[in-house]
C-alpha cells in the first residue's frame, strides 16, 4: 500500500502556479536544445574557474598550503553568509530573463576582473624568474592586497553561479517541463541538466591543465580562462533570450511570497542585525518545508572526504599513487556519476509503476501532486512515488559500497611502514632529506579502493537527482529560489566542517579517521531519508516484491 502524507500533497499543489496565470505549454525540442546550451556554457566557466583559483593559488603560493585554505575558508564563510540572499533576491525578481542574464554578466565580469589580478600575481619576478617577459617586481606586500582582490572577486564568481544555477535548476527548468509522463518533463530535464554539469566538471578542469602544460604557462592559463568566459557572453545570454521568447510560461511574472512572509530586500547597506534576522527568517522556511530532511541529508555528504577533492587527492599522492593513476581512477568514477543521469529517469518511471491508481481505502484516494483521479493526477503521484524510492534505492547503493573504500583504506595505511616499525609519513616529516622509500600500494586493495569508490558515485548522484526534483515539486513555487539559497547555505556550512576536521587531522595516516567519520556521517544521513521516505509511504521495502524489484524489466 502507497501512503503519501496529506502535507506532502499539499505543498504539491502549492508547488504548482495556478493554471490560469500559466499558460499550458510544453517546452519543445528547439527550446530544449538553446537551454541546455545556456546552462551548459554557466556550468563550463564554474567548473573551470573553480579548478583554475585551485592552480592559480598554488603558484602563487608554492610553498605554503596556508593561502589556499584561506582563500577555501574565506569563500565557504562567504557562501554561508551570502547564499539565502541569493535565493531572496532570485524568488524576488519577477522578470525571469533579467534575473538570469544578469547572474550572468556579473559572473563573467567577476571573472575578467579576478584574471586581470591573477596575472598581476603570476607575474612577479619570484614566480616567474627575472628573465620572464612582463615581468614585475617583486612585492609581498603588493601581492597579498592583490591576492585579497582577486579572492573578493572569485567570492562574487561562485555567488552569482549559485544564482545562476538556482534561477536555472528552480524556476526556470520547473516552469518549463512538461507534465510528468511526457517529453521533457522534469525527470527527464534534471537528469540532462545534471548529465551536463557532471561532463563539464570532468573535462573543462582537464583542458585547463592540458593547455597550462602545453604551453607550461600558468599566466596562459589565466588567459585562456578570461577568454573563455568572455567569449561565451553572447551565445549564452541569446540562448537563454530566445528559450524566452519562444515560451509563454516563462514570460509569465514569477508568483511573489505573499506579503509578510519574507522580510523585504532594502536597498543600501543593511545592518548585521537585519541581515541575521532575515538569514533566520529563511532558515526557518527551510525547515518548516516538507522536505527539509532529504535536503539536510543531501548537504551533509558534503562531509564525505571520500570524493575527488583536494584532501583525498592529496592523500593518494602521499601513499604512493601516481598522477596517472589517480586521473584514470577519477574519469572511471566521472563516467559512474554520468551513467546515474541515465539510470535515474528510467528508475523513477519503473519504481512508480507499482503505485496503485484505484484507491484502495480511504487513506489512498486523492493522493498525487493534483488533487484527483485523472491520468495526469496518476503519473504525478507515481513520479512522486518513483523518485523516494529509487532515492532511497540509490543511497542505499551508495552506503553498502562506501563500506569496502574505508576498509580498502585502512589496509592501505596500515602497512606503510619501514623496516623496524618506523612510519614512513612521520620519518619524512621529521627528516625531509633522509630516503625513505615509499612502498607501492597494494595492487588488489587499490582494486578494491578505486572499483568501489566509483560504483559508490553512482548512487551519490541518482540521489542528489530525485533530492534535486523533491524539492522542486513539494516546496511551494513562492518558496523555491529562497529554499536553495538555504540549501546552499547548509552545504558550505557542512564543508566548512570538513575542512575543519581536516586541519585537525592532518597527517597522511589520519586520513583513515576521516574516512570513518564520512562513513559515519553517510550512514547517519541514510538514516535521516528513510525515516522521511517511512514516514512518507508507511513502509520502506515491498519485501514481497523484493526479488521482483532487483532487475529492471523484471515482473
Amino acid at each position: 500500500m502507497v501512503r503519501i502524507s496529506g502535507e506532502a500533497v499539499e505543498l504539491a499543489n502549492e508547488g504548482s502556479l495556478p493554471a490560469q496565470e500559466v499558460p499550458q505549454t510544453s517546452i519543445t525540442r528547439s527550446q530544449a536544445v538553446k537551454l541546455y546550451i545556456s546552462h551548459a556554457l554557466s556550468t563550463w566557466n564554474a567548473r573551470g574557474y573553480e579548478f583554475a583559483t585551485i592552480l592559480f593559488t598554488a603558484s602563487a603560493y608554492p610553498d605554503t598550503l596556508v593561502a589556499a585554505a584561506i582563500r577555501m575558508t574565506i569563500v565557504y564563510f562567504a557562501m554561508i553568509l551570502f547564499s539565502s540572499v541569493v535565493g531572496r533576491w532570485v524568488q524576488k525578481s519577477p522578470n525571469r530573463l533579467r534575473t538570469l542574464l544578469a547572474t550572468i554578466f556579473v559572473n563573467r565580469a567577476s571573472v575578467l576582473a579576478g584574471a586581470f589580478f591573477w596575472l598581476l600575481i603570476l607575474s612577479q619576478e619570484d614566480l616567474i624568474g627575472s628573465e620572464g617577459r612582463f615581468s614585475l617586481a617583486k612585492n609581498d606586500t603588493l601581492k597579498h592586497i592583490l591576492f585579497v582582490v582577486a579572492m573578493s572577486f572569485g567570492i562574487i564568481e561562485r555567488l552569482s553561479a549559485s544564482g545562476n544555477l538556482i534561477s536555472m535548476e528552480r524556476d526556470w527548468v520547473v516552469t518549463v517541463a512538461a507534465p510528468s509522463g511526457r517529453p521533457y518533463d522534469l525527470t527527464h530535464l534534471n537528469a540532462v541538466m545534471r548529465r551536463i554539469d557532471l561532463v563539464c566538471k570532468l573535462i573543462s578542469p582537464i583542458l585547463i591543465s592540458v593547455v597550462i602544460s602545453a604551453l607550461d604557462s600558468v599566466r596562459i592559463g589565466v588567459v585562456y580562462t578570461a577568454l573563455t568566459s568572455m567569449v561565451s557572453i553572447p551565445i549564452e545570454a541569446i540562448s537563454a533570450r530566445r528559450v524566452w521568447d519562444d515560451n509563454p510560461s516563462l514570460r509569465v511574472p514569477k508568483e511573489v511570497p505573499p506579503e509578510g512572509e519574507t522580510p523585504p530586500l532594502q536597498s543600501g547597506t543593511m545592518s548585521w542585525r537585519t541581515q541575521l534576522r532575515q538569514y533566520l527568517h529563511d532558515s526557518k522556511m527551510y525547515f518548516s518545508t516538507t522536505v527539509w530532511i532529504p535536503s539536510m541529508a543531501l548537504a551533509m555528504l558534503y562531509f564525505n572526504v571520500i570524493t575527488w577533492r583536494a584532501t583525498f587527492i592529496t592523500y593518494l599522492i602521499n601513499v604512493g599513487y601516481s598522477l596517472n593513476t589517480i586521473t584514470i581512477a577519477r574519469t572511471i568514477g566521472s563516467l559512474f556519476e554520468i551513467s546515474s543521469t541515465v539510470a535515474t529517469p528510467r528508475g523513477v518511471e519503473y519504481l512508480g509503476k507499482s503505485y496503485r491508481s484505484v484507491p484502495q481505502d480511504e487513506h489512498e484516494s486523492e493522493v498525487g501532486l493534483v488533487s484527483g483521479e485523472d491520468s495526469q493526477s496518476v503519473r504525478d503521484t507515481r513520479t512522486l512515488v518513483g523518485l523516494q524510492r529509487f532515492g532511497l534505492w540509490g543511497f542505499t547503493w551508495q552506503v553498502f559500497n562506501t563500506a569496502p573504500v574505508v576498509v580498502a583504506l585502512f589496509a592501505i595505511t596500515a602497512p606503510r611502514v619501514q623496516d623496524g616499525g618506523i612510519n614512513v609519513f612521520a620519518s619524512r616529516m621529521v627528516d625531509r632529506a633522509a630516503d625513505y622509500t615509499l612502498p607501492a600500494p597494494p595492487v588488489g586493495w587499490s582494486i578494491v579502493l578505486f572499483s568501489f569508490l566509483a560504483i559508490s558515485r553512482f548512487g551519490v548522484w541518482i540521489y542528489d537527482l530525485t533530492t534535486q526534483q523533491l524539492t522542486q515539486t513539494l516546496v511551494p513555487s513562492h518558496q523555491r529560489s529562497s529554499f536553495a539559497g538555504v540549501e546552499t547555505s547548509m552545504m558550505n556550512i557542512v564543508q566548512l566542517f570538513a575542512g575543519g576536521a581536516a586541519i585537525a587531522y592532518p597527517k597522511t595516516d589520519q586520513f583513515v579517521y576521516l574516512a570513518s567519520a564520512s562513513f559515519v556521517v553517510v550512514v547517519l544521513s541514510w538514516l535521516m531519508y528513510a525515516s522521511w521516505v517511512y514516514r512518507q509511504r508507511g513502509h520502506l521495502v515491498h519485501w514481497e516484491k523484493l526479488g521482483q524489484g532487483l532487475f529492471v524489466g523484471g515482473r
